[in-house]
């Protein structure tokens, strides 16, 4: 199993379950990630369930709820809780979950008594995910100094006619990332992901329970060349968010122009960022906030239509 030595946010964790072996088994996973794990199993004599589940919630950091064939009403009791008072929300299915998983890390297997493809996951979680309550606080104890290297190297990349051009953009996205604390994952060649980079932002992963997929894009040409591809572009991110967990995908582009890049088509998915808005996004300290706004805005906008 792969962890990380980095701090842990979280200390104590209520697991839920429809299935009893498989919520142990899950109990087990917690654990052994240095973990408190507790389960409505654990009552207190003469305390009626409803008031103990609530107080085992409330004591804990956050949520993790195991998913299979069978009745999923007390899951979702227990999920609907954690929702309500705050707590984050890791979840595992391995059936087709009937209750609304919105704002939750949901991760599938295929067999709820093989749990072992979710460790990385939960390991990531249990790094980045946040409270509520704590957006934008962050930034007070947060240093991002200039992105003055990330504007030099972009002016490189816009005159270079070097084959590896499109390379080193997905590389500089990286490293801009990487710049504001995130956890950062290079795809490469892996064609199943759909995406050049996962990305993990703190605020993001709280509010959405996931990571970020980026895709980045150096388009040439003119003005309508760039809207064209974009556009489909976004929606064959749109496709692979159709079989991915995550929950937000953003395209960063850049085209070789002296001309500021023009907005561009996107979806309450996948949003659209010129990567020198991204920086200065970063250089401002206001990423994670910049994108939920605009979430929230692409959302209102397709409810509108």
């Amino acid at each position: 199993m792969s962890t990380s030595s980095a701090p842990r946010p979280y200390h104590r964790c209520f697991v839920s379950g429809n299935d009893p072996e498989a919520t142990n088994r899950l109990a087990e996973m917690v654990r052994a990630c240095g973990i408190e794990a507790a389960s409505a199993a654990e009552m207190r004599v003469g305390e009626t369930i409803t008031k103990e589940v609530i107080r085992l919630i409330t004591d804990a950091d956050f949520i993790a709820a195991v998913i299979t064939d069978g009745p999923q009403t007390a899951v979702a009791y227990e999920l609907g809780v954690a929702q309500g008072l705050g707590k984050p929300a890791f979840v595992i299915f391995a059936s087709s979950p009937s209750i609304d998983l919105a704002n939750a890390y949901v991760v599938a297997v295929e067999d709820g008594m093989h749990l072992e493809g979710a460790v990385e996951d939960l390991d990531r979680f249990v790094r980045h995910a946040k409270r509520p309550g704590r957006m934008g606080q962050d930034s007070k104890s947060r240093t991002v100094h200039s992105l003055d290297w990330a504007r030099k190297e972009l002016d490189e990349l816009r005159v270079s006619t070097s084959p590896d051009r499109y390379q080193r953009f997905e590389r500089l996205c990286a490293k801009i990332f990487r710049a504001t604390g995130a956890e950062v994952s290079e795809v490469g060649q892996d064609q199943t992901i759909g995406a050049d980079l996962i990305v993990w932002l703190n605020d993001i992963a709280f509010e959405l329970g996931g990571p970020t997929l980026v895709e980045c894009k150096f388009y040439g040409g003119g003005v309508g060349s760039v809207l064209k591809n974009s556009e489909e572009t976004v929606r064959r991110i749109e496709r692979v968010m159709e079989r991915s967990d995550a929950k937000l995908a953003l395209l960063v582009y850049d085209h070789d122009r002296k001309t500021p890049p023009p907005s561009l088509f996107e979806t309450p998915r996948v949003l659209s960022f010129a990567v020198e808005d991204l920086i200065a996004s970063i250089e401002n300290l206001e990423l994670d906030t910049v994108v939920l706004k605009r979430r929230d805005r692409a959302l209102f906008a397709k409810r509108a239509q």
